[in-house]
């Protein structure tokens, strides 16, 4: 028994360490941070999260909790936020996954889906799944959209529009 102690104690350790979130090698555990992508001087977006790991080796960056905010000549143009989604970092691809909420500072539409993808490349946001849009007090549901991350020039199918009463 007495030799079983040390070996316990060991695994314990091991379990404990473990528990508290250390990073392996290759991979940075990030709090409360920020990043954005900039352009002529100017931000595009901004991503902020309360946490997140980073795997170099394959470029991608995890994060809960995250908020993005867009901009256009200098000034915020929308806001999205969900509960958790990752960035590829080599091509700017994103996906925000539960509870997404995108909101354009614009002309005040809100759009709510449980999976939104983005790329940098296209300048677009998108999904596939069922998705609600509210605004002043017209409602349209629908299956899948694509759109500018405003919230402009968007294309809905499955499209449903109720109008409600004042």
């Amino acid at each position: 028994m007495k030799r079983l102690l040390p070996l316990l104690l060991l695994a314990l350790a091991a379990c404990e360490s473990a528990g508290r979130g250390e990073a392996v090698p290759g991979v940075s555990l990030l709090e409360n941070f920020r990043m954005a992508e900039s352009g002529a001087g100017a931000a595009r977006w901004r991503l902020e999260a309360d946490k997140g790991r980073m795997d170099e080796k394959n470029g991608l960056i995890t994060f809960t909790s995250p908020r993005v905010r867009f901009y256009e000549a200098g000034k915020p143009t929308s806001e999205i936020s969900s509960r958790a989604g990752s960035l590829k970092m080599h091509d700017k691809s994103a996906v925000l996954t539960d509870e997404v909420v995108v909101d354009s500072l614009t002309d005040g539409m809100r759009l709510v889906t449980t999976k939104l993808f983005y790329s940098a490349a296209r300048g677009k946001i998108w999904t596939d799944e069922p998705l609600t849009i509210y605004k002043d007090n017209t409602v349209i549901k629908g299956r899948g959209f694509t759109a500018n991350p405003d919230l402009s020039a968007i294309v809905i199918r499955r499209q449903e529009t109720r109008v409600s009463g004042q």
